[in-house]
């Protein structure tokens, strides 16, 4: 890249930012330096769009980025785990298996659907998938569906199922299906209070 460059003994060296077209540095053109080279997931950003609390979506981002703590996320850094499922106890955990094939998750999905009316949210209509953020793209983006209250109520439910796990593994503490399904249409109609708008609309369907 140097070669041929010739050196002027009488001019005072420049600095220039490359980052911006003027040359001249700015920390808003540097911020923006550090995402270069990234990939946006434009499917991903329908969780942050999605009306839930934050830490909902935060859940529901780091579950579609394998970024949660699930059996096999901690076998995988050698910590103590159980080696099954806490909610069917018959298959290893990972984060699809127990937001999406789950016998126990697939009971709350299907009483879900029909206090509803949704049939598209029954387990045995979705369409196949190899990961969670696949798995969520699809329960959520069937034609002929509200979707934005459909967002909502299935970070909801993925939030709860997954306070569920946590119950059973640090408190020995269990809640059925039906049970289940009682605590999220409790917290639904909360957060339909709190301004959920499009899942109040989901809900009035009911």
């Amino acid at each position: 890249m140097l070669r041929g460059t010739q050196l002027d003994e009488n001019q005072e060296d420049q600095i220039k930012w490359k980052f911006t077209a003027s040359g001249e540095y700015t920390a808003a053109s540097a911020y923006k330096a550090q995402f270069l080279g990234n990939v946006k997931v434009p499917k991903a950003q329908t969780i942050w769009r999605a009306w839930t609390p934050p830490k909902c979506k935060f859940f529901a981002w780091l579950v579609t980025h394998d970024r949660v703590w699930a059996s096999d996320m901690l076998m995988r850094r050698g910590w103590p785990h159980s080696p099954s499922c806490p909610l069917c106890r018959n298959t290893p955990e990972t984060a699809l298996h127990l937001l999406a094939e789950c016998r126990y998750t697939k009971r709350v999905w299907n009483l879900i659907a029909e206090w509803l009316a949704q049939p598209t949210l029954r387990p045995e209509v979705w369409r196949q998938s190899d990961h969670t953020l696949h798995w969520w793209t699809n329960i959520t983006s069937y034609d002929h569906m509200p979707r934005k209250g459909i967002r909502s109520l299935s970070l909801l439910v993925t939030w709860e199922i997954w306070c569920e796990r946590n119950a059973r593994v640090f408190r020995k503490q269990e809640t059925s299906a039906p049970g289940l399904l009682a605590k999220i249409k409790n917290e639904a109609g909360a957060w339909a209070i709190a301004g959920a708008k499009d899942l109040e609309l989901l809900l009035l369907r009911d």
